[in-house]
């Protein structure tokens, strides 16, 4: 996990994904091939501003019922590996709770709760880094 930002209240998905993307670009200095998210970001206004960073595949369901010309995109065999993939980061979640006891955090408020985020994301890049050293 690359980047990573909680907010007070319901901010929209949508907006926050090309400056999230942005963000990762200019910290790794590598404009990255392909982008997956979940529904919430599944807006052309997403698709046509990470176009325009350079993403190749960008690589999110939209929601409702979907055009036949968005259909065959959908069903293109790269996206639907990128879609799972995506989906499988619910189970890494689940893995950070029950491997590292990442549940419910003590910590108040909205930096509290940054804090305990912060401390889930480093100890999942530190769990993967160390599987790459093996």
């Amino acid at each position: 996990m690359l980047d990573y930002e909680l907010c007070a209240g319901m901010p929209a998905d949508a907006p926050r994904l090309a400056p999230a993307i942005e963000r990762i670009i200019t910290a790794v200095g590598v404009t990255p091939d392909a982008v997956t998210a979940d529904r919430g970001y599944g807006q052309t206004s997403v698709d046509t501003e990470l176009e325009a960073l350079g993403i190749n595949m960008v690589a999110v369901l939209r929601k409702g019922k979907v055009s036949q010309k968005r259909h065959a995109i959908e069903t293109v065999d790269r996206f639907v590996e990128l879609v799972k993939w995506r989906t499988g980061s619910a189970g890494r979640i689940a893995a950070l709770k029950r491997q590292h006891g990442w549940a419910k955090t003590g910590l108040t408020g909205l930096e509290g709760t940054r804090a305990w985020c912060g401390w889930g994301v480093l100890s999942h890049n530190l769990t993967k880094i160390a599987a790459l050293r093996n």
